[in-house]
């Protein structure tokens, strides 16, 4: 699996910038070190989604008792068209982009797990 900062280098810029800007640095130092499992993108809805692989691992209790789950969404002001999905354990699970600029949705489009659906 590749980082997220390598496979989509400006995405990755632009957004631990703002988190940087907004006070949370801690959330930017994991974006960067997350890795990328998947990536979807439905270019009828023009919008993509990047599911995040954090450094920290579950363990045991909390993988098999208490159970992964969404637990929080941070919306951007810059851009807007991208927003951070958070576990209930507070660890960055991926991204959801909706509406993103064209060079960027073309990177979905290549890198989608899912592009076989286009044809």
């Amino acid at each position: 699996m590749q980082s997220f900062a390598s496979v989509f280098p400006q995405l990755a810029f632009v957004l631990t910038s703002e988190l940087r800007a907004t006070g949370r640095a801690d959330l930017a130092r994991e974006l960067e070190a997350c890795t990328v499992k998947t990536v979807g993108f439905d270019s009828e809805a023009n919008t993509g989604s990047i599911t995040l692989e954090p450094p920290q691992k579950l363990n045991a209790v909390e993988r098999n008792v208490i159970g992964q789950k969404l637990g929080q969404v941070i919306a951007f002001s810059r851009p807007r068209y991208a927003s951070l999905q958070l576990d209930n354990f507070g660890r960055l699970i991926g991204v959801a982009l909706v509406a993103p600029p064209p060079g960027l949705a073309s990177a979905l489009r290549l890198t989608s797990s899912n592009r076989w659906r286009a044809l």
